[in-house]
């Protein structure tokens, strides 16, 4: 919602100033003087909530090749140049990068509810508190698998923390998550007003932080939903607790307008406030650069004349055309200055739209769509703009221009957006689980996704793949074709899903409803993956951990199907269930 800052709390105080030398009453003392049990709460608040941002940001879509994996497995993306065999097919390691790389945010979450205790708004930092640990040992369970949560964050009382099992900590979570609400709504307001600007998420919105905690109750509730039955024996109903949710929007509020988002934007001044793949943090323009689009996405809103297509990605730098100009290969620029290259005949293989996204799994991705040296160079020579240093493809589309900014209102960390929540609720009542209409839910989600990225009708923003020209959007038009796709569909749930994944572009969540229920089919495009066409279902656990707490991680992995340390095997979330594979 609001921006990112990641701040010292010095830094903090600083701004704080500059809004007002009233705010400081409650904390006039030099933060880095104080021990940890007199730093105020406001600095740790800021801090939880700026730091899961840029480390979700970094995990989920932008970060380096050891973090940045699932855009690739859920063909959004697709890389070239450096590290695709990592990415596209799926070398994953457990090298540089274990559930500790992200334990941060979350030890500062659970320092945050140790620092609630007298204070005039121990209410509202106990229940955010509740509901950031929720979060993150949520995403940390479901990537790797049974993690430390009971035992967690005990410090030198307990170096070697026990794992959980994964369904405890789901029981454990949706209890938390239960708690967070019932304390938030408890506290009716937010007296400080450095408190308030803490909060770089909801700026003390107690009813909005309400909505983030039941939201992310329902996400878990659909997550567990394939195990209901080992749920219901350790006490949780999970159609019932999804019901009870949906049925008392006073006492159960949730997210359902893009307003209410929670999402944290970057301020983009710096190297520590900007964008991860901006000019300031990421100078190295190859480092952007190859990350390409993937052909999975691409086709699929092309063919459906989606506007999400245009904001997403960028289109080719040079088109290719099939006509005769004499030679094989010509260059030329068009009436509009753009730079063309015409093949005098059809070759197999060749991608003549304007948006062109790299095959899935490719063993030779830079050379896709005839990317030759000689071809660039002719281009570059009709325009000296065309980008020809490491992870050029003029001829594959990039990433968005957004995304190569410091700072941008549509680029943020999305913790669970309105779009994500409507599908929840569009699942449920195929389920049964609720009383209902699936399209009247699935329209709002789709319309929730185009919001989210400042897609409004009449938006020149569609990209006629015919023509190969933008027109306008007619969100009308635009839904129509996808009711009469969804009441066409054999299998609603595949329809759904695939809606679902598209509007998760730039998060984690595709990767986790796809191991859930196997849609959309992505293994069918892998084209050489390490085995065969599955995809792989969990991170690996890291060697600090293999090293430091050997008999706690050991165990854990010994729960996994088959009880092997890899991203092939299966967690308890998916073991049985014969998805995805």
């Amino acid at each position: 919602m609001t921006h990112l800052y990641r701040l010292s709390a010095s830094a903090l105080a600083g701004l704080l100033l500059l809004a007002g030398c009233q705010d400081l009453t409650e904390i006039n003392q030099n933060p880095n003087e104080l021990t940890d049990n007199k730093v105020n709460p406001a600095y740790v608040l800021t801090s939880v909530l700026s730091g899961s941002a840029s480390e979700l940001s970094d995990v989920a879509f932008a970060g380096n090749v050891t973090q940045r994996v699932v855009p690739e497995a859920m063909q959004y993306t697709q890389r070239d140049f450096l590290e695709y065999s990592i990415t596209n097919q799926f070398a994953w390691t457990p090298l540089t990068f274990d559930y500790r790389n992200l334990y941060q945010p979350l030890a500062n979450a659970s320092y945050l509810e140790t620092r609630a205790a007298g204070n005039v708004d121990s209410l509202f930092i106990k229940g955010t508190a509740k509901v950031m640990q929720a979060y993150w040992f949520g995403l940390q369970t479901s990537m790797w698998g049974d993690i430390p949560y009971s035992e967690a964050f005990q410090g030198t009382a307990n170096l070697q923390p026990a794992f959980d099992e994964q369904k405890n900590i789901f029981a454990g979570l949706l209890k938390d998550l239960d708690e967070a609400n019932t304390t938030l709504e408890q506290a009716r307001s937010v007296q400080s007003s450095v408190m308030k600007k803490a909060d770089i998420l909801y700026a003390g919105d107690l009813l909005k932080w309400r909505k983030f905690a039941n939201s992310l109750r329902l996400r878990y509730l659909m997550r567990v939903s394939e195990k209901a039955a080992d749920m219901n024996a350790l006490g949780v109903n999970v159609a019932a607790e999804f019901a009870k949710i949906v049925a008392d929007p006073a006492k159960y509020p949730i997210i359902t307008e893009t307003a209410d988002n929670a999402a944290v934007g970057f301020p983009g001044t710096n190297t520590i406030d900007s964008w991860t793949q901006g000019p300031l943090v990421t100078t190295t323009e190859s480092e952007f650069y190859r990350v390409k689009a993937a052909s999975t996405i691409v086709e699929h809103l092309k063919s459906n004349l989606d506007p999400r297509l245009t904001v997403w990605f960028r289109p080719v730098e040079v088109q290719t055309l099939v006509r005769d100009k004499g030679a094989d290969v010509v260059f030329e620029k068009d009436a509009s200055g753009a730079v063309k290259r015409y093949v005098k005949s059809y070759q197999a293989g060749l991608d003549t739209s304007l948006y062109v996204g790299l095959k899935i799994a490719l063993t030779d991705p830079d050379s896709y769509n005839n990317n030759a040296a000689a071809h660039r160079t002719q281009a570059i020579a009709l325009n000296s703009g065309i980008y020809n240093s490491g992870a050029a493809n003029p001829f594959v589309s990039y990433l968005g221009t957004m995304y190569r900014t410091n700072t941008h209102p549509l680029v943020k960390a999305v913790f669970i957006p309105a779009a994500e929540v409507h599908f929840l609720l569009a699942e449920a009542v195929l389920k049964g689980w609720i009383a209902g209409d699936t399209w009247a839910h699935a329209s709002a989600g789709i319309a929730a996704s185009l919001s989210q990225y400042g897609i409004t009708n009449g938006d020149t923003k569609v990209y006629n793949p015919v023509s190969h020209t933008a027109q306008a959007f007619d969100q009308t038009a635009f839904l129509q074709r996808s009711q009469t796709a969804y009441k066409a569909a054999a299998n609603p749930l595949e329809w759904l899903m695939q809606q679902k994944w598209l509007s998760a572009f730039s998060t984690m969540e595709g990767w986790f409803d796809w191991r859930r229920t196997g849609f959309p089919d992505l293994g069918k495009n892998v084209t050489n993956g390490a085995q065969g066409s599955k995809i792989p279902v969990r991170y690996i656990y890291g060697e600090s951990e293999i090293n430091y707490n050997p008999a706690n991680t050991n165990q854990a992995i010994s729960r996994l199907s088959p009880a092997t340390n890899n991203q092939w095997s299966k967690m308890w979330l998916i073991e049985g269930t014969s998805k995805p594979w």
